[in-house]
């Protein structure tokens, strides 16, 4: 009886290393399976974005889908009220400029405040990567505008703050040369790579 037992014992050794063998085959095969399958997961990623009208070179790291209009429209609601802005504070300025010297530099200072505000609004501004450039080249130029302009402010008389006008219309131009480079380059998605 103990040498049947034992056969029995033997048998079933033999079925459990064989069902071992199998069920161990079978998880290193749906491992590979897996690997090969997650290696074509950015490719499916991308055609998915593409076929929902996302531009995934446009999609700043965090978000899954924009589209050029998702981001010219965020720009545009950032961009309209500083320009806007901007513009009031420099009509107040032109208005002033001969008549008061209190009145043209508090016009001169909120221009310096809105053209800093909006160098804020363009730093968090999560422009994607190939955009990224031209929007520091903006925040650069108007920076230096409101630079230009913080010194005309400190000017100590009319004639004085308006031998800045100059400089700051050619630092304006350079500002609004850039603003349109920058809703060109968001205007135009990238090409797909």
């Amino acid at each position: 009886m103990s040498q049947s037992y034992a056969s029995g014992g033997q048998e079933q050794t033999t079925a459990g290393g064989v069902i071992l063998i199998v069920a161990s085959a079978l998880s290193a095969l749906l491992v590979i399976l897996g690997l090969g399958y997650a290696t074509g997961t950015g490719q499916r990623h991308e055609a998915a974005l593409a076929a929902a009208g996302c531009e995934p070179n446009l999609s700043p790291s965090g978000l899954q889908c924009t589209t050029v209009q998702m981001l010219t429209s965020q720009y545009i609601a950032i961009m309209t009220p500083a320009i806007q802005q901007l513009n009031a504070d420099v009509a107040a300025y032109n208005a002033s400029e001969r008549r008061s010297l209190a009145a043209a530099e508090a016009a001169l200072t909120a221009e310096v405040t809105a053209e800093r505000a909006f160098d804020a609004s363009l730093a968090r501004f999560p422009f994607p990567p190939a955009v990224a450039p031209v929007a520091k080249a903006l925040i650069q130029a108007n920076q230096a505008r409101a630079t230009l302009t913080a010194e005309q402010a400190l000017s100590s008389s009319l004639t004085r703050m308006r031998s800045f006008n100059h400089r700051v219309q050619v630092a304006g131009a350079a500002v609004t040369t850039e603003l349109k480079l920058l809703r060109t380059a968001i205007a135009s998605p990238p090409p797909t790579g």
